[in-house]
Order: structure tokens, then sequence, then C-alpha cells
């Protein structure tokens, strides 16, 4: 019985087909949707930025623009997964390993599913590789499906 599904989403092709994959599979197994992106990378700003933003009282880092993207990309995949007619569906942006993420994500939400799609942005986009794929698959300890 699948009553939970996590989809790793990064606004790729792959990733499109991977939401409407899993919110079909939502609706058919009336299951809980939970949609994650994983932004790998987090710096902080250049020294000399770092001091103007402390006198100007300004906190803003790449990490900060970062998870702007992942949130821009999570609205867009919510309400694709809302317009497959996916029900009941959550949201997150993580960071750190892409794979590691979707793998202790899952486990975290006791996903029965983990959907995500064959290839994503690439390391420039600063979100999923296709290699990520291919890691979840080996490191997860529940089913894995990858969408073309």
């Amino acid at each position: 019985m699948i009553e939970h599904i996590l989809v790793a989403v990064d606004g790729s092709d792959h990733s499109d087909r991977a939401i409407d994959f899993a919110a079909e599979l939502a609706r058919k197994f009336e299951a809980d949707l939970t949609l994650l992106n994983v932004v790998s990378h987090s710096a902080i700003v250049p020294m000399s930025m770092g001091i103007y933003a402390e006198l100007e009282q300004i906190y803003l880092t790449n990490r900060d623009t970062l998870e702007e993207a992942g949130s821009e990309i999570i609205t867009a995949a919510e309400q694709r997964a809302a317009d497959a007619g996916a029900e009941d569906v959550e949201s997150a942006v993580a960071f750190g390993s892409p794979a590691q993420a979707i793998v202790e994500t899952a486990r975290e939400i006791d996903a029965d599913v983990i959907v995500m799609g064959r290839r994503g942005l690439g390391d420039l986009g600063g979100l999923l590789l296709g290699s990520i794929s291919h890691k979840v698959g080996h490191l997860a300890d529940r089913t894995v499906i990858t969408v073309k």
C-alpha cells in the first residue's frame, strides 16, 4: 500500500514529469505527496560584503538566494501537482548533499516511495544531478521510481 510519496524536484523537464507521475500515483492511492527541493551549495557572501552587511544589518547570503530559488521551484511544483489532481501536498526545501537529503527526508516522513526525474538541471543549477537518481537508488531503503 502506498500512503506517502516523496518527489524530488528541481524545475527541470524530468522533474515536471516526475511530479505528474507522482500526482497521478497519489490520486490513485489517495496518498500524501511531499515535494522536496534540495539546494546543494551554501556559501557566505565575500568578506567585504559581509562587513557592509553587518554595518547595515543586512544578512543576505548565497544560501538565502538559493533558498529563494528553491522556494520558487517548490511553488511551481505545488501548482503543477495541484493541476494534476494531487490533494494532500506538502513541500520543503533542504540543504546539503541532494542524494543524502532525499533519502533522509524519505525516512523522516516515512515515505513509501521516492519519485524523481532521471536527469536534473545539473550542478550549475545547484540542484539535482542526473547521477543523483542513481545515488538515491543505492542509498534508499524504499522503492525509488525514476521517471524519464
